[in-house]
């Protein structure tokens, strides 16, 4: 399974060489912490992390 990356600028996770989210190619593999938004209009964890799109998301990008 490859590895996952976590986009600098959005935190979306992705196996991908650009984000899927946002496209940026500024991906990393250190980061930490797992977010899954199902339906960021009614999640405060979505409004915490600046989430508008449902996805997997990094809670700390290094």
């Amino acid at each position: 399974m490859p590895r996952e990356l976590a986009c600098r600028a959005c935190r979306t996770l992705t196996t991908e060489r650009v984000c899927p989210n946002c496209g940026s190619a500024d991906l990393t593999d250190n980061w930490g912490g797992l977010a899954v938004i199902l339906d960021p209009s009614s999640s405060e964890i979505a409004r915490l992390m600046g989430v508008t799109r449902p996805g997997r998301y990094a809670v700390e990008v290094h």
